[in-house]
């Protein structure tokens, strides 16, 4: 009898279940993770793509002392239709501590509408000016008081007595810095010198707009609004300064002009 033929039987290579399973989820995760990959590099809306947010606060320290709400709703407006988004402090909320955290706001725009005055030195010597920035009151803030951060003013209108930053406690105490900010203080003696618009400066604010003299509270409203109507079409800020003076003028009372400081 002739040997029968012998067929030999192909083996499948068997892999075990868990191996399986294992493959599986890697496959899954490379190809998810090349589909993310993917759609963060060519998506049109990754965050190095994504508008800056403009942000404008508006200090009313006047909003009792000398009221000019239309003023206030004109500014918001204006700076509103530009793109920002705007915040308005007035009354009690405009107090030390909204100062000291200015920096920290984010705010690309910050205008100043406050009781202002030169600092006298006690050589006698009047030397930087400095922000009223909230009723005196011989209770509070008595360290800074003592120290010469702050000091006592009284203000020209309604002659209350408010506490007073001065231009080191600005530079030395204010948090964080300032993202490039452009500071508009429309106040008597805001630039008197640059000491205050050096601080702010040093804080890291990239423009500071303020008056040289004593000035009327109707024109400081006046070239405050033009320059907010300038600042908001993205005018460079020497020419906004230079803009107002040629249209508006100095202060026929007093003769007091804007002026500005910018980062060298």
């Amino acid at each position: 009898m002739g040997k029968k033929g012998l067929k030999k039987k192909k083996m499948r290579k068997r892999y075990p279940k868990t191996l399986i399973i294992v493959l599986a989820v890697m496959f899954s995760i490379i190809i998810s993770g090349t589909v993310y990959y993917l759609s963060v590099v060519s998506s049109p809306q990754s965050s190095q793509n994504k508008p800056t947010v403009l942000k404008a606060i508006i200090i009313d320290g006047l909003s009792e002392d000398a009221p000019n709400p239309k003023l206030i709703s004109e500014m918001r407006r204006i700076l509103e239709s530009a793109g920002y988004t705007v915040t308005i402090f007035n009354g009690s909320n405009v107090n030390i501590e909204l100062f000291k955290k200015l920096p920290t706001t984010s705010s690309s725009l910050i205008i100043m509408r406050l009781h202002g005055g030169r600092i006298q030195q006690p050589i006698g010597l009047f030397i930087g000016s400095g922000i009223f920035a909230e009723p005196f009151d011989e209770n509070k803030y008595k360290y800074e008081y003592l120290s010469g951060y702050f000091l006592k003013g009284v203000a020209y209108i309604g002659g209350k007595e408010y506490f007073v930053i001065t231009p080191h406690y600005v530079s030395e105490k204010f948090e964080g810095k300032f993202p490039n900010s452009i500071v508009v203080v429309l106040s008597c003696y805001s630039m008197w010198d640059q000491v205050l618009a050096s601080a702010f400066i040093e804080k890291g604010a990239s423009a500071f707009i303020g008056i040289d003299h004593k000035a009327d509270i109707n024109y400081l409203d006046k070239v405050g609004l033009e320059l907010v109507k300038l600042l908001s079409q993205k005018i460079d800020v020497e020419e906004a300064v230079s803009r107002v003076l040629e249209d508006i003028g100095p202060d026929p009372t007093t003769g007091a002009k804007i002026l500005s400081y910018t980062k060298k």
